[in-house]
């Protein structure tokens, strides 16, 4: 048997233009969300597979429109389209074929920051079998690749960063990747770290404790 999530996942949307390629799932096997929640995604494949048999582009909406909306017989207005998948390290990623021009200037303002797939799985295993649609909103559940952030590693590498990668005998492309990787890492970091409450932070800044660590904790995971 098979169910249907919306607004489990929350994907940071990259300030700017809006992106042609966006993260859809994230790599597992494991999914977790910061309210405990889990899936299974260990066959990335499978969902690329399920959304090529479609044959028809994945709408990206506003809060799940699609999913809530449009079955009531409700406007459900699209802010973009996705006519490709592909699995990179085990994640979806999604070519976005074209945003509207409302989805462009409110991602550009900032209005909208991140986006949540919407996505069958098996009621028994929670593995992710396809996706459904994917919709802009303000309530992730899920820290992965932002959408709304500055991306470091497509800046140009000063010269003084060029020459201390010279010293330390680091090719330029890799310091690059490294500054790539570690602002990904502080970009999630953010994002966990918003979950918490004040009290909740204070804790963990006071035990060391890994803010997505602790919301695992305090949150186990519940079945749909």
């Amino acid at each position: 048997m098979l169910e249907n999530a919306q607004n489990q996942l929350g994907i940071p949307l990259p300030v700017g233009s809006p992106p042609d390629w966006i993260e859809l799932v994230p790599a597992g096997p494991e999914v977790v969300g910061v309210d405990g929640r889990r899936w299974l995604n260990d066959r990335p494949g499978q969902i690329v597979t399920a959304f090529q048999q479609r044959r028809r582009p994945l709408v990206i909406d506003w809060e799940h429109a699609t999913e809530y909306r449009a079955p009531q017989g409700l406007d459900a207005p699209a802010a973009g389209w996705v006519d490709r998948l592909e699995v990179r390290a085990g994640a979806i990623w999604g070519h976005v074929q074209t945003w509207t021009a409302r989805a462009r200037q409110q991602l550009t303002e900032r209005a909208y920051r991140y986006l949540s797939p919407a996505f069958l799985f098996e009621k028994v295993s929670s593995r992710i079998v396809a996706l459904t649609s994917a919709g802009l909103t303000n309530t992730p559940n899920l820290a992965l690749v932002a959408l709304n952030r500055v991306d470091l590693g497509v800046q140009p590498l000063t010269d003084t960063t060029r020459e201390i990668a010279r010293q330390m005998g680091l090719d330029p492309a890799a310091l690059r990747q490294h500054q790539r990787t570690q602002q990904e890492h502080a970009c999630n970091a953010a994002h966990w770290d918003a979950q918490l409450s004040p009290n909740q932070r204070r804790i963990c800044e006071t035990m060391g404790i890994d803010p997505a660590a602790f919301l695992a904790a305090r949150y186990p995971a519940r079945r749909p």
